[in-house]
C-alpha cells in the first residue's frame, strides 16, 4: 500500500509540473535550497534624492524582489558612499582581499581591469553566459539582440569579456537615430533685428557682429558674445565646418561608413579653422575667459551669450538668462565655409544612437557560475529592463496607443513629488552608474514631441538633420572594440601631455600668439609627444569593429 501511494504522489508530481510547463506557470526558481547568494558591491547614487540605501521605501523595488525569486537570488547589498566609492574599490580590489562577488568598477579603469583580469581577479563573462545562461542573456547579446553590440565593443582581441556595461539605444522612425550637438545663436536677437538665420561662416560672423553693433541685450555695452571654449575640438560647433573630426583623435562618418581615423591637426581644413577663429577674436566676437576655463560660464545667466553649443533639443539654457523676454537658442548649422577658395564638407557632431559605458563585472569570488548566470540573465530580462527605463504602470508610465510614456512624475524635474510619493524608475534608484547597468530603449519621436510643445524650432531641426549623411561621432568609445592592455597603457602615458599642448598650441593659434604659417612645426611637436601613436591604436580598433561588423 505504501508503495502504491507513493507512486500516486510520484505520478501526480510529474502530471502538474507537466500541465506548468504546457499552461504557462512559471516554472521559476523557489525552492529554498536551490536559491544563490551573490554579495553585490556599488556605490550610492551621486545626483537626486533617491537613495539606493533607501530602497525599501519604493514600490518598483518590491517588484524588483520579485524577480529576484524568479531567478533564486539573495543578493546581498554593500552600498559605499559616492564620494568614497573610487577609493574602496580600487584598494580593495589591488589588496584582492574582502572581494565581492559583483561589483560596479567603472572607477578601476578599462586598463586596470583588463591587468587585473589577467591575473585571475575577474570572471570572463563569455564563458558564463556560454555554459550557464537560461537562454536570456544568450539571445540578448546574441546576433541580432539588444546588447549585441556592447558585447562587440567589451570583446578583447583574445576574444574574452570581462564586464558588463550600461545600453542606451534611441530610435528615430524605428532605425538608429543620433542626437546631436549644435551651434546655437540667439534667434530672438536675429528677430529684433529682421536677420535671417546664419548658413555660411561670415554670414555667422556678421550676425553676432550686428548684436554688439545694436546693444540687442540692451546693457549699453557691446558684450553680445560667442560663449563657446575653443581650446579643443570636442563639439564645439565651428570646426565642423571645416570637415574636423572630433576629439583629439577621431574620424569622420558618411551614410554611417567610417573614414580612417585620423586627428583634426592633419586634416586639410586646420589651417583654415583656425584663420577663422583668430578673425572672431580680433573683431571682439569670442569671449577669450571661457577658452580653456574650469569655472562654470556666467555668459547665458548674465545675457550675454549671442551663440553657443548644446544638444539640438536642449532646453535648459533659456530658463538661466536673466533680464531678457522670452529668451530663445536655435541650433543652426551645420555652417558651410565661404572664407575663401577652399572647399570643406561640413560634418555635424552626433552621439551615437547606441552608447554603450561603465563597467559591472563578477570577481575571482564569484566562483558559482551558476549564480553568475542567473545574474546576467536576471540584468537581461526584460522585467529588468521594463522597470529599470519605465517603473510601474499606472505609477511612473502609462501606455498610450500602445505605446508606453513616462508619466510627469517619472521625470527629473519631480523629484520631490516622486520622492514623496515612493514612485520612481529603476534607473534613478539602482542604475545609471550605481548598483546595476541601465538598460535604455526610446524612440526619439517622444523626446521630439516634449520639446515642440515649447521650442518647436528645436524639434524641427532636430527632425531635418536626422538623416545629414555627413557626421562626426562624440568619441570613439561606442563603435571601437576594447583596446589592448598595452594599447591603453601607452594612451595612459601620452594623453595628457598631448591634449594639454594641443589645447596650448590652439589657444596660440586664436589670440594670434602662434602664426597658422608655422602649422606643420606645431604638428610635428605633437607627434613627437605621441600623437600618431593614439592614431595607429584607434585605427587598430577601427580595423577589429569592421572585421567584428560593428558598423553593420
Amino acid at each position: 500500500m505504501k508503495r502504491m501511494q507513493k507512486l500516486l504522489v510520484l505520478a501526480l508530481t510529474f502530471v502538474f509540473l507537466l500541465s506548468a510547463v504546457v499552461v504557462g506557470i512559471p516554472t521559476t526558481v523557489d525552492a529554498e535550497e536551490d536559491v544563490k547568494t551573490l554579495h553585490v558591491l556599488g556605490p550610492e547614487g551621486a545626483t537626486g534624492k533617491f537613495k539606493f540605501s533607501e530602497r525599501d521605501r519604493y514600490s518598483v523595488w518590491s517588484e524588483f524582489e520579485k524577480l529576484m525569486d524568479e531567478y533564486g537570488l539573495d543578493l546581498e547589498f554593500e552600498v559605499v558612499a559616492y564620494d568614497q566609492y573610487q577609493s574602496v574599490i580600487q584598494t580593495r580590489m589591488s589588496a584582492a582581499i574582502d572581494l565581492p562577488d559583483f561589483a560596479n568598477v567603472k572607477d578601476l579603469g578599462q586598463a586596470t581591469i583588463l591587468e587585473m583580469a589577467s591575473r585571475g581577479l575577474f570572471q570572463p563573462i563569455d564563458e558564463i553566459v556560454e555554459e550557464y545562461s537560461d537562454g536570456t542573456a544568450k539571445e540578448f547579446f546574441g546576433p541580432g539582440g539588444l546588447g549585441e553590440r556592447s558585447h562587440l565593443l567589451n570583446t578583447t582581441e583574445d576574444g574574452k569579456i570581462y564586464w558588463l556595461s550600461q545600453i542606451q539605444t534611441t530610435t528615430y522612425d524605428d532605425e538608429p537615430g543620433s542626437t546631436s550637438i549644435m551651434l546655437q545663436i540667439r534667434r530672438d536677437w536675429l528677430d529684433e533685428l529682421g536677420l535671417d538665420v546664419p548658413t555660411t561662416t561670415t554670414e555667422f560672423k556678421d550676425a553676432i557682429q550686428a548684436f554688439q553693433d545694436n546693444d540687442v541685450n540692451g546693457n549699453g555695452s557691446p558684450d553680445e558674445i560667442i560663449s563657446i571654449d575653443f581650446s579643443s575640438f570636442y563639439a564645439n560647433g565651428i570646426a565642423e565646418s571645416f570637415g574636423l573630426v572630433y576629439g583629439l583623435v577621431g574620424f569622420n562618418m558618411n551614410e554611417g561608413v567610417p573614414t580612417d581615423v585620423t586627428s583634426p591637426w592633419y586634416q586639410d581644413g586646420i589651417k583654415d579653422y583656425f584663420t577663422y577663429l583668430n578673425e572672431l577674436y580680433e573683431a571682439g566676437l569670442i569671449d577669450p575667459i571661457v577658452i580653456g576655463a574650469t569655472e562654470p560660464d556666467q555668459n547665458v545667466a548674465n545675457n550675454k551669450a549671442a551663440a553657443l553649443t548644446n544638444y539640438t533639443m536642449a532646453t535648459w539654457s533659456e530658463p538661466q538668462v536673466a533680464g531678457a523676454e522670452n529668451p530663445m537658442y536655435e541650433p543652426i548649422g551645420p555652417l558651410t565655409y565661404d572664407g575663401g577658395d577652399a572647399e570643406y564638407t561640413p560634418v555635424i557632431s552626433v552621439e551615437p544612437p547606441e552608447l554603450s559605458w561603465y563597467n559591472w563585472a563578477f570577481t575571482q569570488a564569484a566562483d558559482d557560475y551558476e549564480a553568475d548566470a542567473r545574474l546576467v540573465d536576471l540584468l537581461c530580462s526584460d522585467t529588468y529592463m521594463e522597470l529599470t527605463q519605465w517603473g510601474i504602470e499606472g505609477e511612473t508610465y502609462e501606455v498610450v496607443d500602445g505605446e508606453k510614456q513616462l508619466l510627469p512624475i517619472a521625470l527629473h524635474d519631480a523629484y520631490d513629488e516622486a520622492y514623496d510619493a515612493g514612485y520612481v524608475i529603476g534607473d534613478f534608484l539602482w542604475a545609471n552608474g550605481t548598483m546595476f547597468p541601465k538598460r535604455r530603449f526610446v524612440p526619439m519621436e517622444n523626446e521630439i514631441e516634449q520639446v515642440r510643445e515649447n521650442f518647436p524650432l528645436k524639434s524641427e531641426h532636430q527632425e531635418e538633420i536626422i538623416d545629414y549623411p555627413y557626421t562626426t561621432p562624440l568619441g570613439t568609445g561606442n563603435y571601437l572594440p576594447v583596446a589592448s592592455t598595452e594599447q591603453l597603457q601607452r594612451r595612459m602615458e601620452i594623453s595628457t601631455d598631448l591634449e594639454t599642448r594641443s589645447q596650448e598650441i590652439a589657444v596660440g593659434l586664436i589670440f594670434g600668439d602662434l602664426s597658422v604659417d608655422d602649422m606643420d612645426s606645431y604638428v610635428e611637436e605633437l607627434d613627437e609627444l605621441g600623437l600618431r601613436d593614439l592614431v595607429e591604436i584607434d585605427q587598430t580598433r577601427m580595423d577589429r569593429a569592421l572585421e567584428l561588423g560593428i558598423f553593420g
